[in-house]
């Protein structure tokens, strides 16, 4: 059993969201309540390079994925809820519609995990087998952070469908 974290890979230019504000009060950090706080409709003013184009996740201001990726969480976690999030280069008269999965928080950090001071990163990810089994995509609910966490099969499965933007890293389960 294998499991990897999945966000944006910071190799690839990322839009500059303008208003995030104007949607989510300052302070918000959890995903669920990011989540709550968005409406079934949502837009977004962001910078862009034209020459650059949207991956299929993002992982700022809060998980987004695109229509494709959204399908591949839907397959796997058909009960899976989604909001719609449009966001809109207006220099370059550029849009592109993502989703915001309502994903399942899960407190399967095991106890010999190490996080920074602030409990906002994780610098060794350990996951405790029992809670994620039966999980293919999950968020880990007990710290500050934002941590996607899916399984080996969902991570083959983006790869085939040649997802762009995703970079992983494995976290031991025990």
């Amino acid at each position: 059993m294998r499991y990897f974290r999945i966000y944006t890979d910071d190799r690839n230019p990322l839009p500059r969201i303008l208003n995030w504000n104007s949607l989510v009060k300052p302070g918000r950090r959890a995903e669920q309540s990011i989540y709550e706080a968005l409406g079934r409709n949502n837009y977004l003013k962001v910078e862009l390079n034209r020459e650059c184009q949207f991956m299929d996740i993002l992982c700022y201001p809060c998980f987004l994925a695109s229509k494709d990726m959204a399908d591949l969480i839907r397959l796997y976690c058909p009960n899976t809820r989604f909001k719609n999030m449009f966001l809109y280069d207006e220099a370059n008269q550029r849009t592109a519609h993502y989703l915001v999965p309502q994903l399942e928080e899960i407190d399967c950090l095991h106890e010999r995990s190490e996080l920074s001071r602030d409990k906002s990163e994780i610098t060794r990810g350990i996951l405790v087998k029992e809670r994620i089994e039966g999980h293919p995509i999950f968020r880990i609910g007990q710290i500050e952070g934002r941590y996607t966490i899916a399984n080996l099969e969902f991570i083959e499965s983006a790869y085939r469908r040649e997802v762009r933007g995703m970079k992983i890293e494995e976290f031991t389960v025990q």
